[in-house]
């Protein structure tokens, strides 16, 4: 069975801890065949994201167990099986693989050319503990990012319950010029993956290919620290192309999820 330290941010016990910090009702659920599957419970509704995680697929136990919407880790017919019915299509995501020393090799080339654009910019890279004081300003430009994108992200509160919990887990790094600061990641870290949570840059830091460089620099860190994965997100050409284009060059794998998918009563 897969082990704990390898899951999804969503299934590891310390985003449920994080959670669970915020009053929300977090659960796990024992299915067999599968991981301890974490659930969040609300209006009486089971919900796994990013979950179950099957060992051996066990649609008699899936359909004898209490869960109601499931956002799917893999593609599978055991959902349909079970007497759930697909609500929307899988999402894609991009995983970096760290295991190997130089990683750096899958990437693509106009990736790599963009990199080299970075080192040549000079830039002082830095990285450190996530502080809420200190990084107020990179929470209100997610915020800023958000209203003008017009998109939703998870509640910053949980980026503080999380440090609060895992002080040393939640890490940010920043690229700087002549004390400006030009771009910023933030990852959360679950066991051997980092998650990568929230991103931004100024016009001088998409022109000096800033992001590349703290890509590069959080890999190198992450794989120090023993972490065999990042989990970049979602990978969503439609909505963000450039981004999208970002993940898909630094050589990530990507790779289709589940799906969502909602048990139907009596089937």
């Amino acid at each position: 069975m897969e082990h704990a330290r390898q899951l999804p941010l969503q299934q590891h016990p310390d985003f449920g801890a994080a959670l669970k910090k915020l009053g929300t009702d977090v659960r796990r659920v024992h299915i067999d065949g599968a991981a301890p599957t974490q659930v969040i419970k609300r209006f009486g509704v089971a919900f796994a994201p990013r979950g179950p995680i099957w060992e051996r697929e066990n649609p008699s136990a899936l359909r004898r167990s209490p869960l109601r919407i499931i956002n799917a880790e893999q593609p599978s017919d055991i959902y349909a099986r079970a007497g759930f019915r697909q609500l929307m299509t899988p999402a894609h995501v991009a995983e970096l693989s760290l295991r190997e020393i130089d990683w750096m090799v899958r990437a693509h080339g106009k990736w790599r050319n963009a990199w080299r654009k970075s080192e040549k910019s000079k830039l002082a890279l830095d990285h450190t503990r996530f502080n809420v004081a200190h990084h107020a300003w990179l929470l209100a430009e997610d915020r800023e990012q958000q209203r003008r994108k017009k998109y939703r992200a998870l509640p910053q509160s949980i980026i503080h319950a999380y440090a609060v919990l895992h002080p040393d887990n939640v890490r940010v790094f920043t690229a700087r010029r002549k004390e400006e600061t030009l771009a910023a990641m933030l990852f959360l870290q679950h066991g051997q993956v980092a998650t990568y949570h929230l991103g931004w840059s100024s016009a001088q830091g998409r022109e000096t290919n800033a992001h590349y460089a703290l890509l590069k620099k959080a890999a190198d860190i992450f794989r120090a620290r023993g972490v065999i994965r990042l989990d970049l997100g979602a990978v969503a050409t439609d909505n963000a192309p450039g981004l999208a284009r970002f993940k898909i060059g630094s050589g990530a794998q990507i790779r289709p999820l589940g799906g969502t998918w909602l048990r139907i009563p009596g089937l």
